[in-house]
């Protein structure tokens, strides 16, 4: 269940290091445009499909993201940690969410709708930096990761082709998946 209880919204953020380095003005505006969840583990957090109109950010817990497959079970393709934030594709891209979200655990999470965000870079307000900037170094992590999974798959042909034997794709994709879920 959402609360809007901007007091305790201050509390959270005030601990919370992404924000450490607003001031309380700015701390205030963002708790008075968000709310927080309290989500029991495998707890939906939103569906793959669903129209994006939120961003969240992870303050406790962890969160599962996962894609549906056609026939078989879901594909894990991440995890987001406390201090991440996820859903940021829906201010950058409002079109449905791209994969679904689930507590893997215990977690709290700040919501912030679209509207709000945008109106807090259209003021150029402290929000939007420290948030910006939040989405800016997760998003270049993302495509690293994704560019070392699409490496992975390549290298695999070329050391077929030369006749030296690799690691199989599988044991290859298991490191780059545990470097992934590990922040590294």
């Amino acid at each position: 269940m959402r609360q809007h209880a901007p007091h305790r919204i201050i509390e959270l953020l005030q601990r919370t290091p992404l924000f450490k380095g607003l001031d309380p003005a700015a701390l205030g505006e963002l708790a008075e445009a968000s709310s927080v969840s309290n989500l029991a583990e495998n707890e939906v957090l939103f569906s793959e499909g669903e129209m994006a109109t939120e961003l969240t950010f992870v303050l406790s817990g962890s969160i599962r993201l996962t894609c549906e497959s056609t026939d078989g079970p879901e594909i894990v393709v991440g995890y987001v940690q406390a201090g991440d934030i996820l859903g940021e594709m829906a201010v950058v891209d409002p079109a449905p969410r791209s994969a679904s979200a689930r507590a893997a655990e215990a977690a709290q999470v700040l919501h912030l709708d679209a509207k709000s965000f945008a109106g807090f870079i259209d003021q150029g307000h402290p929000v939007a930096k420290v948030m910006l900037l939040a989405i800016r170094q997760m998003m270049t992590h993302r495509i690293r990761v994704l560019n070392e999974r699409i490496g992975a798959l390549f290298l695999l042909d070329a050391e077929e082709a030369d006749g030296v034997e690799a690691p199989s794709m599988v044991v290859r994709l298991r490191d780059i998946w545990s470097t992934m879920r590990s922040g590294g």
